[in-house]
């Protein structure tokens, strides 16, 4: 065995297809997550490798594959609660990429953090498409566009290939700071709720990302000063509720 998407549901046909693999901040993965609650999206499948042995993730006592695949009318969601060792991203973005010849997606949206920077904007909001239609859409949206820089890891392969086999594709990346980040997700969602013209509510979200992320910087905070055992940190979990 190698690495292979298995389908138990039914994949809409030219779905629109989210890529959720975790990034910095774990925005990425929060947001996806988030995502699957909002919406009310069905299990249809899992990603099943010989890479990934051993690991089994449960969610109200039930055992899954840390990488499944969701979908709710025309949306299809890769969401991923691991990160992909470097040595098989590559594997791992061809499967999905006979997975895409399969379902021939209308388009596919790539989610993923970066580094913050100085900016007058919290969780700024950054793209990349090489598509005229999207990179118009883009820049209505006020989405700042990436002119130089590099990406890694297999959002990036993924987005290769798709370029590759002219699939219309976008990377929408929120700048962030800290780890995890729910308000740098709220920011991703609140833009792919605009480019995909449907309703997300992130007022949830955006409440708890308050809280933690005043949390997380008392925390760190009291690191630098020596007085917080690192075991602390482990209390919040990439995997937001």
């Amino acid at each position: 065995m190698t690495t292979k998407v298995h389908v138990t549901g039914k994949i809409p046909k030219n779905p629109v297809v989210i890529e959720g693999f975790p990034s910095k901040g774990f925005v990425s993965t929060i947001a996806t997550r988030y995502l699957i609650e909002e919406l009310g999206m069905e299990s249809v499948g899992y990603v099943k490798s010989d890479r990934i042995q051993s690991i089994a993730v449960v969610h109200n006592s039930t055992p899954m594959y840390p990488i499944r695949i969701y979908r709710k009318n025309k949306l299809v969601l890769i969401f991923s609660e691991i990160s992909v060792p470097y040595q098989f991203v590559r594997e791992f973005a061809d499967t999905f990429d006979e997975w895409f010849k399969e379902i021939k997606p209308e388009k596919v949206i790539l989610l993923a953090g970066i580094s913050g920077r100085e900016t007058e904007k919290e969780h700024e909001i950054f793209g990349l498409t090489t598509h005229p239609q999207i990179k118009k859409k883009m820049k209505d949206m006020n989405v700042e566009t990436i002119e130089e820089g590099m990406l890694a890891g297999i959002s990036s392969d993924i987005l290769l290939n798709c370029v590759e086999n002219n699939i219309p594709v976008i990377s929408f990346m929120a700048e962030t700071k800290y780890s995890p980040d729910p308000l740098g997700a709220a920011s991703l969602l609140n833009i792919l709720s605009s480019f995909l013209d449907i309703k997300i509510n992130v007022d949830n979200l955006v409440e708890k990302g308050h809280e933690i992320e005043e949390d997380f910087e008392k925390i760190t905070s009291e690191l630098r000063k020596g007085k917080t055992d690192h075991k602390e940190m482990d209390e919040y979990s990439p995997m937001y509720q």
